[in-house]
């Protein structure tokens, strides 16, 4: 299969982070419980972010391993979700500005984004979950922007 210029840092055709999101009880103390669990099973994470309502947290998580993090959380029974998500690498000042522009302009909704505990080279990634993940790949891609692959995180 042909490749379409640049692509992923490792030029893999078809770019994808693994997210977890895993639902708590909004009370004290759950997310250090939970923190607790994954650095006993030595667990690396490579992003996080936490959205809280009245009862529930919705904890997001990318894992350095994610069979060995399906395995952890199944094990310790705590309810979670996986979803594909767009990692982006922000190569230079304005990335950010320029890469919500390529989106609004191919008509594409951001419906979460945060930033990457990890940096490559030096450089801070977004973590992005669009309306349309396939085509938000592709026109990032189209457009010069370093998708991520799981490897590279």
């Amino acid at each position: 299969m042909a490749t379409s210029g640049a692509q992923t840092e490792r030029r893999h055709e078809e770019p994808f982070v693994r997210q977890f999101s895993i639902f708590l009880p909004n009370r004290v103390g759950q997310l250090g419980e939970l923190l607790d669990v994954l650095d006993q099973a030595e667990l690396e994470l490579a992003g996080i972010s936490v959205v809280d309502s009245t009862d529930w947290a919705v904890v997001r998580m990318i894992f350095t391993e994610c069979g060995k993090a399906r395995e952890v959380l199944t094990r310790h029974a705590i309810a979670f979700t996986e979803c594909e998500v767009l990692a982006v690498l922000l190569e230079e000042p304005g990335s950010l500005h320029r890469l919500c522009k390529t989106l609004v302009a191919a008509e594409r909704n951001v419906q979460f984004a945060y930033p990457l505990l990890i940096r490559r080279e030096g450089r801070p990634a977004m973590v992005l979950h669009v309306d349309d993940f396939l085509l938000g790949r592709q026109v990032l891609i189209k457009h010069g922007f370093t998708v991520l692959d799981h490897e590279d995180v």
